[in-house]
Order: structure tokens, then C-alpha cells, then sequence
């Protein structure tokens, strides 16, 4: 890898992980003098990132951090929706018993996690609902189809997807992971794709649900 590419890597890691505050800007010099690198590998890498929607140009060179928008959430939604849904059917050519195994063993983690709610039990419910989605990706056969992907299930507001889940949600989503399983065993590539597509879809229209209920004022009570 070259200069350029690791302090893309670094910059893109801490900007992923929310290391950055959203309207931030980064100075070309400050970056530098930090990795202990010249500007210019830091001019590229910040380039990149601009190109990748996580920066955004700032006059007088440097960038600010991207402030995520509803419409930005839905967007990454709708690419997953594609992306993921050819992953799953490409990996119905590829997909092993094993490979079975280990998607039912992470779902039925979820599900444990979600009932017995042990400490930090949201974050093992991320860890394991993100190694489940990777696998489409891993198994997909297209070394461009999973990258383009995995950078999707990347950011943080898809990562997260569980915590605006009741715990009706989430066992509805484990239901559907189950779903994808099985389409999955039956190396059946357009179920798998639907599969995917409507759990997608689902999540879609719970985090729709769940801004909506946000922004509406607190009802006030009416005594008679």
C-alpha cells in the first residue's frame, strides 16, 4: 500500500467510528503533522474520502466531516437493497453446509442475546447481526461486489440497525434471517435474493417509523 492509501485507511477508520464530530473540519496540516506524513498523501487520501460522501470540500483546502441526513440513511438503505440481494443470490452458488451452520449458529446468537438481554447485549447483537450480513459478501464470489458492500455495511448508522429495534422488531428480523437461511440451504437464488430484499425492506420502514415517532410532539393530556 502506499502513503496515500494507509492515511486513507486511518482516516476513513476514525471517521467510520464517529472518531470525528459531524461538521468538523480537517486541516490538511494537522493530519499530516499527526501521522507523521507530508500533505501530500493527505491532499489524496482526503480527495477519496470527498469522492465517498464521508467528507465534504472546505474552502481553503482540508474538508469537513459529512453530516448525515435522513435522505443519507435512506440512500445507503437502497443501495444495500441492491447490493446485498445479488451477494445472496451469488452466494446460493457458493455457499457451503458449513457455512450454513455458522449463519444458524450467529442467528440463534442474536436471538439468546435479545431474550436473556445479558450486560452489553446490544453490542454482541451488533457483532453477530454484522458477521451475518457479511457473509453474503464472503460468499458471494465477486471480490468488486464485496467491496462495494461491505463499505455499506460500514457505517455507523446501518451497523447500529438494532438499537432502534423493540424486541418485537428484532425477533421479527431473526425470523427473517431464518428465512434467508433457508433459501439459502436451498440454493435457491431468487428466494434468497427476496429474502434479503424484504428484510431490507423491513428495516427500511422500521427506521422510518422510528424518525416519525421522534419528531412528533408529546400529546398533551385533555382533562374533562
Amino acid at each position: 500500500m502506499s502513503v496515500s492509501d494507509d492515511v486513507h485507511t486511518e482516516l476513513r477508520r476514525k471517521l467510520i467510528a464517529g472518531f470525528f464530530e459531524p461538521g468538523m473540519k480537517l486541516k490538511e496540516e494537522h493530519i499530516a503533522t499527526e501521522l507523521g506524513v507530508s500533505r501530500t498523501p493527505v491532499r489524496t487520501a482526503i480527495q477519496r474520502l470527498i469522492t465517498e460522501g464521508l467528507l465534504e470540500a472546505a474552502p481553503k483546502r482540508g474538508a469537513i466531516v459529512t453530516k448525515w441526513r435522513e435522505s443519507d440513511t435512506e440512500e445507503i438503505f437502497q443501495l444495500r437493497l441492491l447490493a446485498e440481494g445479488q451477494a445472496a443470490a451469488w452466494a446460493t452458488r457458493h455457499v457451503r453446509d458449513e457455512d450454513i451452520a455458522r449463519m444458524e449458529w450467529l442467528n440463534n446468537r442474536i436471538e439468546e442475546a435479545v431474550k436473556t438481554r445479558p450486560k452489553g447485549y446490544l453490542d454482541q447483537v451488533q457483532q453477530h447481526n454484522l458477521a451475518f450480513h457479511t457473509m453474503f459478501y464472503d460468499l458471494c464470489g465477486s471480490a468488486r461486489l464485496r467491496v462495494f458492500g461491505m463499505n455499506l455495511l460500514e457505517y455507523p448508522l446501518i451497523i447500529g440497525g438494532f438499537f432502534i429495534y423493540s424486541d418485537e422488531d428484532a425477533m421479527e428480523s431473526i425470523r427473517q434471517h431464518q428465512d434467508i437461511i433457508n433459501a439459502l440451504r436451498s440454493r435457491n437464488a431468487e428466494w434468497a435474493r427476496s429474502a434479503v430484499t424484504s428484510h431490507l425492506c423491513a428495516a427500511i420502514e422500521r427506521f422510518r417509523k422510528t424518525k416519525l415517532n421522534t419528531q412528533r410532539p408529546p400529546r398533551r393530556s385533555v382533562e374533562g
